[in-house]
């Protein structure tokens, strides 16, 4: 009988590390999740770009589910903002939070980007050109994302009166005077 009870906490003890152990490789599993282009991301938006690799803390970027406006200016018309001129994929954070510091006019599409709470996330942003001309080519071409066939700011500057901005009508990127009134549309940055 003592025999008995040595087994039965055996089993018991086995059941429980057993049962730890698939727990944690769930939820590892779940938390190393790998997105394809398209799919739904974290925050309920589009995933448009995956650089395949999760150096610089992020690995893909997810376009919000909606426009956070459908007529805003990029704001600070003949202002230069010092860190807003980043075209490259992986700038339109940095060129947000430079011209969010710099330029200090209200509901400008920066602005409205980091005030953006979509999916319970904070850390939303302006996408830079070549970031807005992903969503373009990933989402809106292919029908996913219910983008609008117009034109959207980016957060790259071009110079003091202008910054850039994409057609996704017609797919064309062009700087336009930044006292224009354009769609904006939030992206982040995520791991997994």
């Amino acid at each position: 009988m003592h025999f008995k009870i040595k087994s039965a906490s055996l089993i018991a003890a086995l059941i429980l590390i057993f049962g730890a152990v698939a727990f944690f490789a769930n939820e590892s599993t779940a938390q190393g999740k790998t997105y394809k282009i398209g799919d739904k991301g974290p925050a309920g938006g589009r995933v448009f770009y995956d650089k395949g690799n999760s150096d610089d803390g992020w690995r893909y970027l997810e376009a919000a589910p909606v426009d956070q406006s459908v007529k805003s200016e990029w704001g600070c018309y003949e202002k230069s903002i010092p860190g807003a001129q980043g075209t490259a994929i992986g700038t339109g954070k940095s060129n947000t939070e430079a011209i969010v510091k710099s330029c200090g006019e209200a509901k400008i599409a920066a602005e409205l980007c980091t005030a953006y709470r979509g999916g319970g996330k904070s850390d939303w942003f302006l996408p830079s050109k070549d970031e807005l001309n992903r969503m373009y080519m990933n989402l809106y071409k292919n029908g996913v994302g219910g983008f609008v066939g117009t034109l959207y700011w980016s957060s790259s500057e071009n110079d003091a009166g202008s910054a850039w901005g994409q057609n996704f009508y017609s797919g064309a990127q062009g700087d336009g005077n930044k006292d224009n009134t354009f769609r904006v549309r939030a992206v982040r940055a995520f791991i997994n």
